[in-house]
């Protein structure tokens, strides 16, 4: 995918989903966007721009990531379980983040390492993250990791360590698999939420919610550099040239080069957007709008 000048970066369609979606994941071939406002899962065909499916999943549904081999995970905040979806779009599990105790329902999100067959789910009310093995014919969150206020979930796929944001205290905790421990805490801005992994460059940017800046991570040696975005960000994703893309609350997404390391596009979108992913062979970013129950659709390829 070319890198288009910022003057052909436009959004091509606004696909209306259901109410207050926030997470957004691409799959072989459709896009799945959570509606955390009725408890469903909307799946758009990129051919069509149109929604092809809605599936019933558990209460507020919030994160979803997608796995090649298995199909899709969607994280739901409202009942603190997690919806197994297969690659026809049926739900075939539903699987409890619960162990002894019941936590309350709390904010949650998922990420996927492909290559070791895991799911990754942060629940921010229990302070932990649990692992589901996707492999497995019966699905279990276990074990699970402390971290606590636990909220946004990105893996890297050359080292499997897994980064996550702690939005009550300003930082982002990295696990090692081996042996499924907290490794490392690295300070960044106020109020992390999103967190993309550049794995190529060994990059991690993470959005921060609570000031004006994106903190970059060098993912080897943890130092962090400051990005200023002129508002608060929610989500972030970074495409195969190391450029990255956040929401912000003023309803743009703002376009970081990944060589000057500073904003190079500012790109009007819905109201109050925040998950989006990348689906790389059609050069299209796909923006889950909160405040509108739309999906906002960016041609990155200057189409």
């Amino acid at each position: 995918m070319n890198t288009p000048n910022a003057e052909q970066l436009r959004v091509v369609a606004n696909i209306p989903v259901g109410a207050k979606p926030i997470g957004v994941a691409v799959g072989l071939s459709d896009v799945y966007v959570t509606n955390s406002g009725e408890d469903t899962v909307s799946v758009i065909d990129p051919s069509t721009n149109g929604v092809s499916a809605t599936i019933n999943v558990g209460l507020r549904p919030e994160g979803v990531a997608t796995d090649p081999q298995f199909g899709i995970c969607v994280s739901n905040g409202g009942d603190n379980t997690v919806s197994m979806i297969d690659r026809s779009n049926a739900v075939i599990a539903t699987v409890s983040v619960q162990d002894l105790f019941t936590p309350p329902p709390g904010m949650m999100r998922v990420a996927v390492d492909h290559f070791l067959s895991r799911a990754y789910v942060t629940h921010r009310g229990s302070g932990r993250v649990s692992i589901i093995n996707l492999s497995d014919e019966v699905f279990f969150a276990f074990p699970f990791i402390d971290v606590l206020g636990p909220l946004g979930v990105a893996v890297d796929p050359a080292s499997h360590r897994v980064y996550v944001t702690q939005p009550e205290f300003n930082a982002v905790s990295v696990i090692d698999p081996e042996p499924n421990g907290v490794i490392a805490t690295i300070p960044v801005g106020q109020q992390p939420i999103g967190i993309a992994v550049d794995a190529l460059r060994r990059r991690a940017y993470v959005a921060n919610s609570g000031f004006n800046i994106v903190s970059l991570i060098d993912i080897d040696t943890h130092n962090v550099a400051d990005i200023d975005v002129a508002t608060g960000s929610t989500g972030a994703t970074v495409d195969s040239r190391g450029n990255a893309y956040v929401t912000q609350f003023d309803g743009t997404v703002k376009v970081i080069d990944a060589t000057s390391g500073s904003v190079s596009a500012t790109i009007p979108v819905g109201s109050q957007p925040a998950g989006l992913a990348l689906k790389p062979d059609i050069g299209r970013l796909y923006v889950a709008n909160s405040g509108d129950g739309t999906v906002s659709v960016i041609d990155l390829a200057g189409g």
